[in-house]
């Protein structure tokens, strides 16, 4: 092994001069080169035992008894330094900047609050104590907390700042459901009157209730993204625009089409952004919601915020009939209970008047099934009974098929009741 301490000396003018600071050289055994280090100091035998503690701590670290040196150097660094760079890479790779700029807060009072000033503060018992004070927040706001702080610490493990994550093993808070600030979905009557008192703003609204695209989408939106004069317009929504960054594909609805044709020409040539100046603040929008006589906290305590016209599409959906998975890609979902579960307000749905419609169990002659089966499927064709006394014309124009013509539309008549089942069909 080599371990020995020198001043260099170089040539200048053609006189030989020698440094006033010490340098040292050291090999281990095993390493093929030597190592070079700068002692900083102009005492030899300072500069000795500096170098023979840099051998000994990398002796250990060869034998994995210390850490290595970028983690020592990175556990006397302040944390605030690490989110710095750590923010600087999520930029670098071009992540959303409302999600940075979520992460950095986030981050940055979890720090204060937790009296985090570096890596050996940084305890799971800390955070824990920490959670559980938090009586105001709701268990997801607690979870995007841990998201993000749990984020600064596997960028350090991968850029060797850290050996481990110290909140690892810490388990999300469980929702159950349970929301401190819930959301309801807007009726189809407060939606007309919301875009009947909306003036410039109806554009707004009716984009983020047909398209179901976010605050921070719509704001984003560019004249380029609008395809509206195809057969059939659709609005192309960049990868980097959206929350799951993935480029979505959105038909224009009927209603919403005329009032994007009718924005474009109101914008100024120098702006490519299409509803940038339109985008209401959360103060404008309860305005707005005061003068369409819409409630901003129901009696139930459920807001209508701007967020809530998104869960008005998924309820919208749902009430339409729409298949799950089909509401599932129009949300843009990832999950599919977020469609059903989370964005479709069940207060909507027409729960009562589906269990009355079931069929009756306990009538039991034909007469009655038939009458169950026309109510179960009321788009079906249906079971008449035989009625005897009517005019022809008259007996035509009740039993008549009105979806087709008469010369395609079938009777239906009834056997005695002590005969076998002899229904025929007879075609007029």
């Amino acid at each position: 092994m080599i371990c020995s301490v020198f001043r260099p000396k170089r040539t200048k003018n053609g006189k030989v001069e020698v440094s006033r600071l010490y340098r040292g050289r050291y090999r281990l055994d095993g390493q093929a080169g030597i190592t070079d280090v700068p002692l900083h100091t102009t005492d030899k035998r300072v500069a000795q035992q500096k170098l023979d503690e840099i051998v000994r701590l990398k002796q250990l670290e060869s034998v994995g008894l210390t850490a290595p040196e970028s983690q020592r150097l990175a556990q006397q660094m302040p944390l605030l330094n690490h989110l710095k760079d750590y923010v600087a890479d999520l930029t670098a790779t071009r992540r959303d900047a409302e999600y940075i700029y979520i992460v950095d807060r986030q981050i940055k009072r979890l720090l204060q609050q937790c009296r985090w000033t570096t890596l050996a503060n940084v305890t799971s018992d800390s955070f824990l104590r920490w959670r559980s004070r938090q009586r105001d927040k709701a268990p997801k706001t607690l979870n995007d907390y841990l998201a993000s702080m749990s984020g600064l610490l596997r960028w350090m493990e991968r850029h060797e700042r850290l050996e481990r994550n110290p909140l690892r093993h810490v388990q999300k808070v469980q929702s159950n459901g349970r929301l401190v600030r819930p959301r309801r979905a807007f009726t189809y009557e407060e939606m007309r009157k919301l875009v009947a008192a909306a003036g410039p703003r109806k554009v707004v609204y009716l984009a983020a209730v047909y398209t179901g695209l976010r605050r921070s989408e719509l704001s984003e939106l560019l004249k380029t993204d609008l395809h509206l004069d195809v057969k059939q317009p659709f609005i192309s929504v960049r990868a980097a625009t959206t929350k799951n960054h993935k480029q979505a594909t959105i038909a224009i609805h009927p209603d919403l089409l005329p009032e994007l044709r009718k924005r474009l020409p109101q914008l100024p040539a120098y702006e490519p952004r299409v509803l940038i100046d339109l985008i209401p603040t959360m103060d404008r929008f309860r305005a707005d919601l005061k003068a369409a006589g819409i409630e901003y906290i129901d009696a139930q305590g459920r807001r209508a915020d701007f967020h809530s016209l998104r869960h008005t599409l998924a309820t919208n959906l749902a009430l339409a009939g729409t298949a799950p998975r089909i509401a599932m890609e129009i949300m843009r979902h990832s999950d599919i209970k977020l469609t059903t579960k989370t964005y479709t307000d069940a207060g909507l749905l027409p729960v009562a008047e589906t269990v009355i419609g079931l069929p009756s169990l306990t009538k039991s002659s034909e007469a009655d099934s038939q009458i169950d089966s026309q109510t179960l499927f009321p788009g079906g064709p249906g079971l008449s009974h035989e009625v005897t006394g009517l005019p022809e014309e008259r007996h035509s124009e009740l039993f008549g098929n009105k979806w087709d013509n008469h010369e395609n539309s079938e009777l239906v008549t009834t056997c005695p009741e002590n005969e076998k089942s002899c229904r025929a069909r007879t075609r007029t």
